[in-house]
């Protein structure tokens, strides 16, 4: 085997959950300030083809001796294979501890840990010997050696092109499902049973759909994808003020009413209110400022900052004019004629861990879509870490839209209370604690009404109802892991059967 690059060959055991000493493999990308390099379908980790390769900066890759015994389950080098530069992966495997054979690589663009949200999953080029492999990812969450996502995939002889989609990563040792937005390294990983690991990989990196989004420009990826900034007073928006909607660059959504620009005078566009639900706030990675991104696909926007006093609301959104598209109102107008308006009503029900929740709302004749989220409490745009303390005042709750002429909110009502335990309080099966209390956050009269009604139907068939009805506050949506949970791990809920009750 010929070797274009310089490495260094090493042995090999991994984790069966022990991380031990680690022996450093000088191959790949590993200096320099780019952040990893975009194609118009994904992001490349790594093509091994030489120092100067296309791949993500600021991470190697890594073997892992068994501290315990030292010993090494297998090796990897970079070499030639089929007229192609390959990490080749090679040794025996053994079901006991310490006998899997990986190779790791950390995940961080500017010294952060790497955000892949805006991909669809992992992508690899790839030729075995007929055994399954699997790929480990680690977010920032995956403390302990023994927590990660796992996906597996088959080889046959043959190059292959693997994709696996991120919802097919499951969780091991962790209760949440995987952010793609968090990743800190990737693993590839030859372990289940006793064989011979053989595996030659050309190519990995995230791969996106084609349909998902509109495709950008090298300077748009750098503002959108990765975080970045252009410079004050270049962007068109800046000193635009004519009247329309300002969308998303990337898929489209609505975002600000041209009503709520104004001049801050900063160099950068300034809204001082979204369209409701369209614009997601986070914690900046810095620690001190708030993100703000597309809610519909987590596109980067800017900042959101309170308190200046610059309008009467107080609040200013700061954007990117590369991060969106200016639609004006004569053509926004001409597309709702176009396409026949069809009445949406709204709703808010908690019952739980919102995944169950939303999994039987998601099925319910007449129901357009359901976001999953938090309400009820007093922390403005909490995350799910927060809520998870019980401090914050807020439920897990799902949003629901509807079809007024399909179903009614009473109907929705009943689904609500045949679908979980409304005797318990403040917890439903095994969760425990103030945020899966049962509620309905009413949004007007006519909805107070029916849920109180409801409730005394129920306690005149002598059920002890603990459910809350409270009008409801602002809805903040949820991190997007947690939307469409149950579709896209095709589970079923483990806390939320239906029974026939009204």
């Amino acid at each position: 085997m010929s070797v274009r690059k310089h490495v260094n060959t090493t042995t090999m055991a991994v984790l069966g959950g022990i991380i031990g000493i680690t022996a450093l493999i000088a191959w790949g990308a590993s200096s320099g300030e780019k952040t990893g390099v975009t194609t118009g379908n994904g992001l490349v980790i790594d093509d091994f083809a030489s120092s100067e390769s296309q791949g993500l900066a600021g991470g190697r890759w890594e073997t892992v001796r068994d501290p315990a015994s030292g010993s090494s389950a297998g090796k990897a080098e970079v070499g030639e294979h089929d007229e192609r530069t390959t990490l080749h992966i090679t040794g025996l495997v053994s079901a006991k501890p310490g006998g899997a054979v990986q190779v790791r690589r950390t995940l961080f663009a500017r010294r952060r840990p790497l955000d892949a949200h805006a991909y669809a999953g992992v992508q690899l080029t790839t030729k075995g010997n007929g055994e399954t492999y699997a790929i480990q990812l680690r977010t920032r969450d995956t403390r302990h050696p023994g927590q990660y996502y796992q996906a597996q995939f088959a080889t046959s002889g043959q190059w292959q092109q693997i994709k696996l989609p991120f919802q097919r990563f499951a969780p091991v040792s962790v209760v949440r499902q995987l952010n793609p937005a968090d990743l800190v390294s990737i693993t590839v990983v030859a372990a289940g049973k006793e064989f011979s690991a053989d595996l030659h990989i050309d190519e990995i990196g995230f791969y996106r759909e084609q349909s998902m989004y509109r495709p950008l420009t090298p300077e748009e990826e750098r503002v959108i994808i990765h975080k970045g900034t252009e410079r004050p007073f270049s962007g068109q928006y800046d000193k635009h003020f004519g009247k329309g909607v300002y969308t998303c660059r990337r898929c489209g959504a609505e975002l600000f009413e041209s009503e709520s620009k104004f001049d801050a005078h900063c160099g950068w566009p300034s809204f001082d209110e979204q369209i409701p639900g369209a614009v997601k706030w986070q914690p900046d990675a810095d620690g001190r400022r708030t993100e703000i991104l597309c809610n519909n696909c987590g596109g980067h926007l800017g900042h959101v900052f309170l308190g200046e006093q610059l309008t009467e609301k107080n609040t200013r959104y700061c954007v990117n004019s590369i991060s969106m598209d200016f639609i004006p109102a004569e053509q926004r107008q001409a597309r709702a004629e176009a396409k026949p308006e069809t009445k949406t009503e709204r709703a808010l029900f908690a019952s739980g861990c919102f995944w169950g929740t939303e999994y039987h709302f998601q099925r319910a004749p007449g129901v357009i879509s359901t976001t999953v989220g938090f309400t009820g409490g007093h922390v403005q745009n909490p995350t799910y870490k927060q809520v998870c303390t019980g401090r914050t005042g807020h439920a897990e709750t799902t949003e629901v839209i509807y079809d007024p002429s399909k179903t009614s909110y009473e109907q929705l009502a009943k689904l609500f209370f045949e679908t979980h335990d409304f005797t318990q309080l403040n917890r439903q099966g095994p969760d425990i604690g103030p945020q899966y209390r049962s509620a309905i956050f009413y949004l007007n009269d006519e909805q107070k009404q029916i849920a109180e009604r409801l409730v005394q139907q129920l306690r005149e068939k002598g059920y002890n109802v603990k459910t809350e009805i409270t009008k409801a506050g602002q809805f903040w949506p949820a991190e997007d892991y947690h939307q469409d949970y149950y579709n896209k791990t095709q589970g079923t809920p483990y806390c939320h059967v239906y029974r026939k009750i009204f």
